[in-house]
């Protein structure tokens, strides 16, 4: 596999080690292989010219969220008393134009689906309407080794997948069997307009819940001591899955890690040595998740060890897609992350070539909210503006002003989708 990085000309973020770069594509349908012709002047020899070739290029819109979550009161909100059902999409309804847009969508989803009582915090117990629910706005995977994976037990682990793979979604970091491990060593494979990918997914612990002897398998884990103090990285195990990967010769191998402080909004020294760790047996795109706050993302120039430079993405943290940690405006404002991925078919060459973010607010009862709902930010403070509104009043607007500027702070205003269609 080889994999280049075109960067932008543009402002960096705040994080300096960083050279990060966005996109001016905008095209919201999954595209199909393209055509460009060549642009060169024609020769002034009397020979004929050689008639200039079209070159095929493979785009793919690669979309990610971050934590799902199903807090006590959101499982009362999606519960319908008529039905004796549950129902999550009216939290989900006014998202859907960035979730559908896209060639592939993956989530965090930070809950268990058992049998028995729903519970919300410290033990996640989710209705698996949320699975049909994800599906319906777009989600095509979901990564579930995060430290609520076994909120249930084991058997609430199985159950989890089987509800996931019973909506359609597809799903790794988790196994029910030692026989699924050991088919997909731990790797997803995936194909989308004939870009190949390989995904992994760890997480750095389960909340101090041990795992069961004998079921070593089913979680996969980013720390050998997975219970604390996490210092000791599995390097066997994870150097072992990227291997495998490597052998695949997918055009990209994207890693999706549980991990980091929760409620801080920068990476800590831990991520960055795991980052490094990843970057060098292989991996080109991390997208990390747990902190329930967004973190730095960007372009950052690695070393392989081989001794080659290499350009990768990061993105440490995406915040809470969906949930009712109410702490203050940084636990309700999370991002839709979009790469731009381009591959030449005739080079085989993949190239990364930008990103950008869309701004989301978690709207709830407690901040003002008739119900919860998950905004896209800008689209908010458009129908407020323009008296459109049936959900949004002064506090409500002057609150996604304040989530807006901590995403502008944390991850640069020039990557902010808005103000990149603007500009393009």
């Amino acid at each position: 596999m080889f994999i280049a990085i075109i960067l932008s000309s543009c402002a960096p973020i705040a994080t300096p080690s960083f050279e990060p770069a966005h996109s001016a594509i905008e095209s919201a349908s999954p595209l199909e292989t393209e055509t460009a012709t060549s642009t060169t002047e024609p020769s002034q020899s009397s020979e004929p010219s050689p008639v200039n070739e079209p070159v095929k290029i493979a785009t793919m819109k690669l979309t990610a969220i971050g934590d799902v979550m199903s807090h006590y009161t959101q499982i009362l909100d999606a519960y319908n008393a008529e039905t004796g059902e549950y129902d999550y999409s009216n939290s989900l309804s006014r998202v859907k134009n960035f979730t559908k847009t896209n060639d592939l969508l993956i989530a965090n989803l930070e809950t268990s689906m058992a049998e028995g009582e729903y519970t919300g915090y410290p033990v996640f117990n989710t209705p698996p309407a949320l699975a049909k629910n994800l599906k319906d706005i777009g989600v095509d995977i979901v990564s579930t080794a995060n430290n609520h994976c076994l909120d249930k037990g084991f058997k609430g682990l199985v159950s989890t997948i089987e509800h996931v793979k019973a909506a359609g979604l597809e799903q790794v970091g988790t196994y029910a069997t030692q026989e699924e491990r050991d088919a997909s060593n731990g790797v997803l494979v995936k194909e989308v307009n004939g870009i190949s990918m390989a995904i992994v997914n760890y997480s750095y612990g389960t909340n101090v819940i041990r795992i069961p002897a004998g079921k070593e398998f089913s979680v996969n884990l980013l720390y050998e001591d997975y219970l604390g103090p996490y210092s000791v990285l599995n390097k066997e195990q994870i150097s072992s899955d990227l291997g495998y990967a490597r052998s695949l010769n997918t055009d990209l191998i994207i890693a999706l890690i549980h991990w980091g402080t929760e409620y801080v909004t920068s990476e800590n020294e831990k991520q960055r040595e795991a980052a490094q760790f990843l970057f060098e047996n292989g991996v080109d795109i991390l997208i990390g998740n747990h902190a329930h706050v967004i973190q730095p993302m960007g372009m950052q120039t690695i070393q392989t060890l081989e001794g080659e430079e290499k350009e990768v993405f990061v993105c440490y943290a995406l915040g809470n897609f969906m949930s009712n940690i109410t702490r203050t405006h940084y636990t309700l404002t999370s991002v839709i992350l979009n790469l731009y991925i381009e591959k030449d078919l005739e080079t085989n060459i993949t190239t990364i070539k930008g990103y950008d973010y869309v701004p989301l607010y978690m709207l709830t009862p407690e901040w003002g909210g008739s119900r919860f709902y998950v905004l896209p930010t800008h689209d908010a403070l458009n129908e407020y503006e323009f008296g459109s509104s049936s959900i949004i009043n002064e506090k409500i607007f002057q609150d996604l002003q304040a989530s807006l500027k901590i995403c502008h702070d944390i991850l640069g205003r020039d990557y902010d989708y808005y103000y990149i269609k603007r500009t393009d």
